[in-house]
């Protein structure tokens, strides 16, 4: 408004002068949509959201450089998000064998004898004959076909 006035006490053309003078509309909504342009944030190295504020260099949603991840109780859900066991969890998903095995380190773990010797041959349990004409292919039906035939 100040800029407007000057111009026109000192009756320069504002236009003739390649400045568009406007004044700047007092409303949140449509008018101010267009301003919209410029982005303060990008990708976060840690958490890959959008989030990485660029000049204060510092995450909103995970808190990186931080060594702490960001995290406040008031944000139950969030929190569910991002809890242990939601990740990969490179480490404690191995806990549990190590525990049961006494957190041995530099042992080697117990060959396991095989059954018999040489090559183990897979056990074969014996079916009813009714099992195996209740699980029988069109294939397997005439090939049955052909061979009662045959000892005909």
């Amino acid at each position: 408004v100040g800029s407007v006035r000057c111009v026109q006490e000192t009756g320069i053309n504002a236009e003739y002068m390649g400045i568009y003078l406007r004044q700047k509309e007092m409303t949140k909504g449509t008018t101010s949509q267009g301003e919209r342009r410029k982005k303060n944030a990008t990708f976060c190295r840690r958490c890959g959201k959008i989030s990485y504020h660029k000049q204060r260099k510092r995450c909103s949603s995970c808190g990186y450089p931080e060594a702490t991840l960001r995290r406040y109780n008031w944000a139950k859900k969030a929190v569910r998000r991002r809890t242990t066991g939601t990740g990969r969890m490179r480490y404690l998903k191995d806990i549990p064998r190590k525990l049961k095995n006494g957190f041995k380190e530099f042992s080697q773990a117990k060959r396991v004898k095989q059954r018999g010797k040489g090559k183990s041959k897979p056990e074969v349990k014996a079916v009813s004959y009714t099992h195996l004409r209740a699980h029988e292919t069109r294939e397997d039906l005439v090939c049955r076909l052909l061979l009662e035939k045959k000892k005909k």
